[in-house]
Formats: structure tokens, C-alpha cells, sequence
């Protein structure tokens, strides 16, 4: 497992609770298995793949992230030649694509206001002929989770609940309390700070 310099102790060793899609106790539900402390993740964690895999078929539209956007299509022209770069097609001089721009909140759902403070983010895709590419974005200038692992808890955390349609601050308190490594990433701490550097309360 990965070894996280900011890793809680109950991060570390301590039974889930929780276990595998085949029913065997997981290890860590909030660690990925990795080579290295900051090495690559390994594929052979099933448990990780199985949690991502659960969370990108969930089908529940307004729980998905990313739910509320609009977007255009359009045509992506090359107007110089940047082929030292890349050997792709789509990049070539006087190349034209089709292409998909699409922006959208992260945490708003259906009928969610568009001028909610959330982070927003942005997807592009080109409709080469070497199939499709999509480059895909947030506006987050660091993204505040090191390990997919925690990905889904992240975003269900930001979710309202499906008994009662409303969010919960103390789901959310949880998410980042439990998760003391994420917090050093947290644009709310970047805030925080910053005000503690300025000398505001």
C-alpha cells in the first residue's frame, strides 16, 4: 500500500469494515496499493479497480459530478505547425476536426443554481480520425486528492442525500477530518492559510 507522508494512522493497517466486491475484507478503503510512496499504482489492485468501476456505472444522473453543464460543438483548425511536439493527426497543419466543448459544476445537480461557488471544469473532444481524444479539466489550480481511491467517498461526501434532497455539512466535515493527508491539499486550507500569512481572521 501506498506509504503517505500525511496519512492518518487509522489509515494505515487498520480494518475497513468493508469489503471487496467478492466479498473478501478490504484491505484500505482509503489507499491505493502503489509500487513506491510516490511510485506508479499497481493494476493488479482489484479493489481500487472495483471501486472506481462501481462509481462510474452508478446511474443516477444528478449524483454523477459533472451532471450540470452545457456545451457546443464546433471545428478545432491547426494553424501551425507544431509537429515537433506530437506525431498526432489531429495536430498536423490544416488538420480539421470536429470537436465537443463542454462546461459544467462539479457538485450541482438538476436545478442547481449556476452562481453556487463549486468548482467548475471543462472538457474538450476531438473527433479524429485516429478515434477520439478527450482532454479534460477543473479549475483547480492542484487537485486535492493524491489517491482515486478517495475519489468516490469525495464526491458522495458533496452529494445530497437520497432520503432527504438536502447536503450534509457533517458528511463533508467527515470526508476532510478523516482524511488529514487531503487536507494539506484543500483549497480551504490553501484560504485558510493565506489569511493566517496576511495576518486576517
Amino acid at each position: 500500500m501506498t506509504t503517505d507522508p500525511y496519512a492518518h494512522p487509522e489509515d494505515l493497517g487498520t480494518p475497513t469494515g468493508s469489503t471487496t466486491a467478492g466479498g473478501a475484507r478490504a484491505e484500505s478503503d482509503t489507499q491505493s496499493l502503489s509500487l513506491s510512496p510516490d511510485g506508479p499504482l499497481m493494476l493488479h489492485d482489484v479493489h481500487l479497480l472495483d471501486t472506481l468501476a462501481h462509481f462510474n456505472r452508478e446511474n443516477i444522473p444528478e449524483r454523477k459530478p459533472h451532471a450540470k453543464g452545457s456545451g457546443a460543438f464546433g471545428t478545432f483548425t491547426v494553424t501551425h505547425d507544431i509537429t515537433r511536439f506530437t506525431k498526432a493527426s489531429v495536430f498536423r497543419p490544416g488538420s480539421q476536426v470536429r470537436t465537443l466543448a463542454r462546461f459544467s459544476t462539479v457538485a450541482g445537480e438538476l436545478g442547481s443554481a449556476d452562481t453556487w461557488r463549486d468548482v467548475r471544469g471543462f472538457s474538450v473532444r476531438f473527433y479524429t480520425d485516429e478515434g477520439n481524444w478527450d482532454l479534460v479539466g477543473n479549475n483547480t489550480p492542484v487537485f486535492f486528492l493524491r489517491d482515486p481511491m478517495k475519489f468516490p467517498h469525495f464526491i458522495r461526501s458533496q452529494k445530497r442525500l437520497a432520503d432527504s434532497a438536502l447536503r450534509d455539512g457533517t458528511m463533508q466535515w467527515d470526508f476532510w477530518t478523516n482524511s488529514p493527508s487531503r487536507r494539506t491539499r484543500s483549497p480551504t486550507s490553501w484560504v485558510t492559510a493565506a489569511c493566517r500569512a496576511r495576518g486576517a481572521t
